[in-house]
């Protein structure tokens, strides 16, 4: 490979991750400013990554972003990468806090775990609990407005399946609003009595929260330890997440 086309290939992968940065279609001359480059150049490169198919372009404002198909492949090398760079994580977030840790998905309107890590050898993966009162719950709709979880909850019968279980939309947005303040979610009682989490999201390269780490234990041993444990799940999901191409 020549040095000519080395060049053009960083100038290339240069663009492509500023679109990809931008996270909003941005036109030729917002990349060119963004990278401090000659704008020709720039929207000649952005017109070859367009015909590769790898960028696509609105007809109307002239803005590119980045095409479904490559979307698409992004996510199944993200899900991929969480298979295998999950367990690790998942083992370290035990170790660490000394109870069973999870990583969950939303399923239709459930929270499902997909991944864990039980010392009890009591398994949990597959199964459904409902969002509003779900360990993962509030981290797996982290980035909802109210607006959102409305539709979210349309028709949800908000039952107590524990003491301290959100009685209502309103409720449960509060305690969202206190969790991203707080950095992580804190889950006591809610899924049912005397059992305890603490949940964080987890994003992939286009900053969408794949699913969502969590411990679970009993309330008595670990709600005293909230706050230590609850800075370890919020690095360990920000550190799964950068392993899943999320950029700081």
């Amino acid at each position: 490979m020549t040095t000519g086309t080395v060049r053009s290939l960083r100038r290339g992968l240069d663009v492509l991750l500023a679109v990809a940065d931008a996270g909003n279609p941005v036109t030729s001359t917002g990349i060119a400013d963004r990278l401090g480059r000659n704008r020709v150049q720039v929207s000649r490169t952005l017109h070859s990554l367009g015909a590769a198919g790898l960028l696509s372009r609105d007809p109307g404002t002239l803005a590119y972003e980045l095409s479904w198909q490559l979307h698409s492949r992004a996510a199944r090398a993200a899900r991929a990468r969480l298979l295998t760079e999950g367990p690790p994580v998942l083992r370290e977030a035990a170790e660490a806090t000394g109870t069973s840790a999870f990583l969950a998905e939303v399923r239709g309107d459930g929270a499902v775990a997909m991944m864990e890590d039980v010392p009890s050898g009591l398994s949990w993966v597959g199964r459904s609990y409902p969002l509003y009162c779900d360990d993962a719950g509030q981290a797996l709709l982290w980035d909802c407005s109210r607006e959102e979880l409305d539709i979210v909850f349309a028709g949800t019968e908000f039952i107590a399946y524990g003491p301290a279980a959100p009685t209502g939309v309103a409720d449960f947005e509060a305690r969202l609003v206190a969790a991203r303040a707080r950095g992580y979610a804190v889950v006591d009682g809610e899924s049912e009595p005397g059992v305890f989490a603490v949940a964080a999201p987890v994003r992939d390269f286009s900053g969408e929260i794949v699913c969502a780490l969590h411990t679970e234990g009993p309330s008595e041993r670990l709600a005293p330890l909230a706050e230590r444990h609850g800075r370890v799940i919020r690095d360990l999901a920000a550190r799964l997440s950068g392993l899943l191409g999320r950029r700081p």
